[in-house]
């Protein structure tokens, strides 16, 4: 059986016509609103584009070791020039026996002061320090006040031996040193300085 031709379509058909618009088959999506820019987010990099490679991250610096003060090594004092003095504080009590004695000098108008005074001028005068330490003698004193202090100078290297025969640790002072040697000289002086204002 032949085949049945297609018929020509010849000429153009008003209603049929090529430059028809297509329907999309997309249905259109709502337009959107446009966004502030301020709320719009930054965008954040993602990771899977290519990495930078940060500069090598040297190790932090140890802290410097603090130097460790250097100790100085203990020098021993050196001995004084043998001409050399030194101020030295004297003191000396007066014994109860001297305080009864000043006690009538004071009834008969004398100040007490007064025999205290010229007994400790002589004994400064007299007083000629030696070399030999000799302690402070046991007695019934009163109280320091009511003695004498003064100072005199004193050979230094004399007072350095004193110290070093007697005191090595350095606990006492040039006071005590000398003490027991012009304490006693005091008291001398003192009975006769008492004895000379009584005869008055």
């Amino acid at each position: 059986m032949p085949r049945k031709q297609r018929t020509a379509i010849k000429g153009s058909d008003p209603k049929y016509h090529s430059n028809l618009p297509r329907k999309s088959d997309q249905t259109p999506q709502p337009a959107l609103e446009p966004i502030a820019s301020e709320a719009v987010p930054r965008k954040i990099a993602s990771d899977s584009g290519p990495k930078r490679r940060d500069k090598p991250v040297a190790p932090a610096p140890r802290p410097k070791a603090t130097p460790k003060p250097k100790t100085k090594p203990q020098v021993t004092a050196s001995p004084a020039p043998s001409d050399a003095t030194r101020e030295v504080h004297l003191t000396a009590a007066i014994t109860r026996v001297h305080g009864a004695a000043i006690d009538k000098l004071v009834a008969k108008g004398i100040d007490r002061k007064v025999p205290i005074r010229l007994a400790g001028r002589k004994a400064v005068q007299l007083f000629d320090p030696k070399r030999e330490f000799i302690e402070k003698p046991e007695a019934d004193r009163l109280p320091i006040r009511d003695g004498y202090q003064t100072t005199k100078r004193v050979n230094a290297e004399l007072i350095d031996h004193l110290r070093t025969e007697n005191d090595p640790y350095g606990l006492s002072s040039d006071t005590a040193m000398l003490r027991g040697q012009f304490e006693p000289l005091f008291w001398k002086c003192l009975d006769e300085v008492l004895q000379e204002l009584a005869q008055k």
